[in-house]
Parts: structure tokens; sequence; C-alpha cells
């Protein structure tokens, strides 16, 4: 049986300039209850503009931090959260589901035959790290599971903030490992890669990286589609909305779905996983 995963990332904040948020949290609650047994990814930079406790409370908690979204979701933190001192707030509201109480900010776990690895590109990020370490370790314990690994700042992206060297790293061990897909946030658009490799070379055994910074925030379009980064296939900054990925233990689908706005992007059907 498929088991089905949402993911997106910076959402939650003063409605002027998150816009999105409430119609968001609403699509998710309904996708939640009509898929049993789904979760929630986040991908940062939840609660503008600081992440402080007054912004998580004030911002995030009432449409997103319910008992329909909050227990089915697993989190990874953004640069917005570490605006405040390490992260204090972000760790504390989600608690278990971003991770161990050190406040490391990653941590992995097993779901329907796919492992989930959850990262931190605010911190101890470079290669021979502590985090590289674990990193290297859990994909070696889990060679034989298809994989996803969730991060905020995108490797490659063709919006405003362009690339970002903190997962460089990370994108050479999630290569040498097989993993299938990394979902990222903090560009405020939407935008799927193909598969390809760290030189950005197109690889049928590489990772397929979407960026899904399209839960609230004000949308920034990418750039037109001859000035995108290569291997970008869709893009799209006027719609609000979360990606659904549908995953079978030789597959995969995915689905953006939008909230506000009349984007959508699907798979033609299911993609084969790189074991």
């Amino acid at each position: 049986m498929a088991s089905v995963l949402f993911a997106v990332g910076d959402m939650a904040g003063p409605s002027d300039d998150n816009p999105g948020s409430s119609a968001t949290a609403a699509l998710v609650k309904s996708l939640l209850a009509s898929n049993p047994g789904s979760a929630l990814l986040v991908l940062g930079d939840n609660a503008y503009l600081d992440g402080t406790t007054q912004e998580y409370a004030d911002h995030y908690a009432p449409d997103w931090g319910g008992s329909a979204i909050k227990p089915v979701t697993f989190a990874c933190p953004g640069n917005h959260d570490y605006h405040t001192t390490g992260a204090e707030p972000y760790f504390t509201f989600f608690g278990a589901q971003a991770g161990a109480v050190s406040g490391d900010g990653f941590y992995s776990f097993d779901r329907d035959g796919w492992h989930i690895v959850s990262l931190n590109t605010e911190k101890d990020f470079r290669a021979g790290s502590r985090q590289l370490r674990f990193l290297e370790e859990d994909l070696a314990a889990h060679r034989t599971a298809p994989t996803i690994a969730f991060f905020h700042r995108p490797r490659f992206g063709s919006g405003g903030h362009g690339d970002s060297d903190n997962p460089e790293a990370f994108w050479d061990v999630l290569f040498a490992h097989h993993v299938e897909i990394a979902l990222c946030g903090h560009a405020h658009h939407y935008e799927r890669f193909a598969q390809q490799d760290p030189d950005r070379r197109p690889d049928r055994k590489g990772i397929r990286q979407f960026i899904v910074g399209t839960g609230g925030r004000s949308l920034v379009p990418p750039k037109p589609p001859d000035r995108r980064k290569p291997n970008s296939e869709a893009a799209d900054g006027t719609t609000f909305g979360v990606l659904k990925l549908t995953l079978d233990t030789s597959s995969y689908q995915w689905e953006f779905v939008p909230a506000l706005g009349s984007f959508v992007d699907r798979s033609a059907g299911p993609h084969p996983v790189n074991r």
C-alpha cells in the first residue's frame, strides 16, 4: 500500500506579509484528513520574522499547530528560526518532532518502507562535521531503503536566493548513497529539478530536488525559463500550495496541490526509485 507525505515551508507570520498561510493550512488539514496515515514535513521558516516564542504562538500555532496538523508534523529549522538564539522557540514548539532534545536539528525515521532524514542547513553542515558524520552513518545503515532528505536551503534554485552553498556537503553524501528526493524551502516559489549529480549533470540515479517555499509567505517569482538553473523542469511563483508525494517501495509520484492560485505540477506516473 502506498504511503503519502506532504511537504511545504515558509508559512506563518503577519497576514500582510504572509497572505497565503491560512489558506494553505486549511488545504493541509483537508489533505491529511482525506489521506489517513499521511504526514507533513515542514521545511523551515515556519514562524516569521524571527522564529520567536510569541511568533510561534501568534502566527504558527493557530492555523498550523492544532490537533489536525501538529501531531503528524516533522520539522527542519530555517534561517529565520535562528534569528532567535539557538532557534530555541522552534525546538521547544516541535519537541521530539524536531529531533533530539540536544537541539542539533538533524534526525531520521522510517515510514512505510522509506527512510526520511531531516537536516539542518543553519549550523554544523560542513564536510567532516558531526552532522555529516551522522548522515554518512545513517545512510549506510539504511542503504536498501529509498530515501528522502529534507532541509531548508536548496542546493540549487532559480529564485531570488539562487543556489546555496550550505547544503553542498549534504549533496555529495546524498548522491553517493543514491538518495531519491531532496525537499527544501527558503525560496518563496515552487520548483522541480530533474535528477542530477552534485555537479549539475543529469543522472538517472541522481537526486530530484523540489523547492516548496509556498506555504504562506509572499511569493517571489523565479527567473524566466531561459534564465533558470540547469535541469529545472517546472517552476512557479504565482500559487500557494503543498507538495504531495505518493510513495511505494519501488516508485514515487509527485503532485503540487494549489491552495491559492491555479498552478499544478504532477508526475505522469510512478517514477522508479534509485535502489
